[in-house]
């Protein structure tokens, strides 16, 4: 013990500092422990989907209201798909729809889900038409949020290149 305090005594400094220095060592092994290795098995969503089970939808549902799109003589094809808490809508049109009938349809499809689900799920909409020689045909995409009552569609306008522009 006397050695101790002797050695204490003659490299005070040196002892605090290393006392500081092993302190704030295990301070920051804890927190990188922490960040990196507790609470790793938890679901990338995180609490996101926290009541996701009362309102889930089943393939069957899924298949039903996909039926319900295609039985539309505007429609050629339809996919749902439920990723987290979005379901993600495409639509493929024949080539004689123009775009406010497509996103009509879109609309209306809208109607096919309960209420719960609606306040639930956020929308994602992709509607396609590869035309024809005498139209250029469309590819759009519309959001509803789960707050939202509307679909919300992205600027369609053709991109044009300089050189376009400058001869018009």
């Amino acid at each position: 013990m006397k050695k101790i305090k002797r050695f204490y005594k003659e490299h005070r400094v040196f002892t605090i500092l290393m006392a500081v220095a092993i302190v704030c060592t295990i301070i920051i092994a804890t927190v990188l422990i922490q960040c990196f290795y507790v609470g790793n098995d938890t679901s990338k969503y995180g609490n996101r989907l926290d009541g996701i089970e009362t309102v889930a939808l089943e393939e069957d549902q899924l298949n039903n209201i996909e039926g319900k799109i295609i039985e539309n003589e505007l429609v050629k094809s339809a996919k749902l798909m439920v990723t987290g808490k979005i379901i993600y809508i495409t639509i493929n049109f024949e080539p004689t729809v123009d775009l406010v009938q497509a996103e009509s349809v879109a609309q209306k499809s809208l109607e096919l889900f309960e209420e719960d689900k609606l306040s639930f799920y956020d929308f994602q909409f992709t509607l396609k038409n590869a035309g024809t020689e005498s139209s250029a045909g469309f590819l759009i995409s519309g959001a509803r949020n789960k707050n939202g009552h509307g679909l919300i569609w992205n600027n369609n306008n053709p991109v044009t290149s300089k050189e376009e522009a400058k001869e018009s």
